[in-house]
């Protein structure tokens, strides 16, 4: 007998192979944790109202686990943009 994927099945697959995805926001892309779907921070800095590309490459980076200094500085033409994140 076969079982039947549900939502939480491809979720959780998903979550498996990448950590960290895009969604649209009102500004550009953020940048979340597939698994806990908290925003990333980079630098006490949220990964909201980015350009998609940078969004996505934050992504990449974040999801192959790169340290989180490899990529300060890396995006600084958008860092006007970019808000402190909250405690």
């Amino acid at each position: 007998m076969s079982e039947i994927a549900t939502p939480d099945d491809a979720r959780s697959a998903r979550a498996e192979l990448i950590r960290y995805d895009i969604r649209r926001d009102r500004a550009g892309w953020t940048v979340y944790d597939v698994r806990s779907g908290a925003i990333a921070v980079i630098d006490e800095v949220l990964q909201v109202g980015l350009d998609m590309d940078e969004a996505d490459a934050v992504a990449d980076a974040l999801s192959t686990d790169l340290p989180p200094a490899s990529l300060a500085g890396a995006f600084h033409r958008f860092a006007w943009f970019q808000a402190p994140a909250r405690p």
